[in-house]
């Protein structure tokens, strides 16, 4: 194999894992400016430069070079209209017969600042830049050789900025959709708890509820390794899980006396029409409707609306139905004053396999434990609660969950 041959070939495979180092977008500008260094000792050229075509501007910018526009030496200056004329991808070589077609301005400038040669660099239509190289400081001349290995290495490094500039424009559309749905996501954040705000002003004495359930909801959610997206989805069925109140009549969600049969048939309608209500939504989280709408079946099956029973409820359901119930148990109701905490966690103890789920009350045990010792920065169920209750009350019923698991 002759030499010539053996430097072309290591020159395409340089470029090659070069142009696979740009693509994964690690650092594009030092990439470009080894792949420059390969083309100039493959060239034997002292000087060299790959300008970048940027379109929104319809400018050509340096992005790599050395020997060009040091200080003391002139300033390489192309400017896109003088280029766009030539064929692409070809090299031309000043002095030579090809250079008849370049114009003045740009033959004064590649000659002031010691250029020698230069390639515009094309994908398909699309105008990506130019490597420009001065001579060969052996005095040799450019070969034909050089020329076609010149194109080769000229095609390679136009895919590679074009990879570049599509990746470049499609961050930046990234970043623009991505501001846009956060900002699309507040709104909606926004309106819903202005929605629960709604619901719960109906009931006077559910102030706040529904914000206080979807944070515990979160809470639990994410003590038991939920990923952030379906936490928000939680989040949003615990705003939203009593919607169907509103069309409750206020006389039986505001009544002192204890609740009647048909007080209680007309109540427990409400996660069936909040489910109907929801319908209707295209939520961007799963199962949010159908969370909202089991949110009072039981692990025993005595709940309600569809009797579900143990693994026909799914966790996100499991989840609401802790949340509402705490909370219910530890405000109070027209009919009834609040159970402290420690009346609450023996509740929960007592209904452990009948109404909640052993896994789910542990973590919100948990949950209640860690923000007793100052474990997390922003307590979530305390600032809701009295403060005179007993730690210990927590570590037994943590005991007795386990003991209660592992049966």
């Amino acid at each position: 194999m002759s030499l010539e041959l053996k430097k072309a070939l290591y020159s395409i495979s340089s470029l090659a894992d070069l142009s696979q180092e740009i693509n994964s977008e690690k650092n594009f500008t030092t990439k470009i400016q080894s792949v420059l260094y390969v083309i100039m000792g493959t060239f034997l050229a002292n000087k060299g430069a790959i300008f970048w075509h940027e379109r929104d501007k319809g400018k050509l910018i340096p992005v790599a070079g050395k020997g060009f526009n040091e200080t003391g030496s002139p300033r390489l200056k192309i400017a896109v209209e003088h280029v766009l004329p030539l064929s692409k991808n070809e090299p031309y070589l000043l002095g030579d017969g090809n250079d008849t077609v370049l114009s003045r301005p740009l033959k004064n400038s590649l000659r002031k600042a010691g250029a020698g040669l230069f390639i515009p660099i094309w994908v398909r239509d699309e105008f990506i830049g130019v490597i420009v190289l001065s001579n060969k400081f052996t005095s040799e001349q450019y070969s034909p050789e050089d020329f076609e290995l010149l194109k080769a290495i000229a095609n390679q490094i136009a895919i590679t900025m074009n990879n570049h500039s599509l990746f470049i424009n499609l961050s930046e559309q990234i970043e623009k959709n991505r501001e846009l749905y956060e900002e699309m996501r507040l709104i909606y954040h926004d309106t819903i708890q202005a929605f629960a705000a709604a619901i719960d002003a109906k009931d006077v004495y559910t102030k706040n509820h529904s914000q206080r359930v979807a944070k515990y909801a979160v809470a639990i959610a994410r003590e038991l390794g939920w990923n952030e997206y379906d936490v928000e989805g939680i989040y949003i069925a615990g705003f939203l899980h009593d919607v169907g109140k509103i069309i409750i009549s206020s006389d039986v969600l505001n009544k002192k006396d204890s609740l009647t049969e048909k007080d209680l048939k007309e109540l427990r309608r409400h996660p069936v029409l909040s489910s109907k209500i929801l319908s209707n939504i295209k939520f961007p989280w799963k199962d949010v409707v159908k969370t909202i709408k089991h949110h009072h079946e039981r692990l025993d099956g005595t709940g309600y609306p569809s009797a579900l029973a143990g693994e026909e409820i799914s966790e996100g359901a499991k989840i609401l139905t802790l949340a509402d119930s705490f909370d219910a148990m530890t405000t109070d109701r027209p009919y009834r004053g609040r159970k402290d905490l420690n009346e609450a966690l023996v509740e929960l103890k007592n209904c452990l396999g009948t109404q909640f789920d052993g896994r789910i009350v542990a973590a919100f045990c948990k949950i209640l434990e860690k923000e007793i010792k100052g474990k997390l920065p922003q307590p979530n169920i305390l600032p809701h609660l009295d403060k005179d209750f007993d730690l210990s009350v927590i570590t037994g019923l943590l005991e007795a969950l386990i003991q209660e698991l592992s049966r």
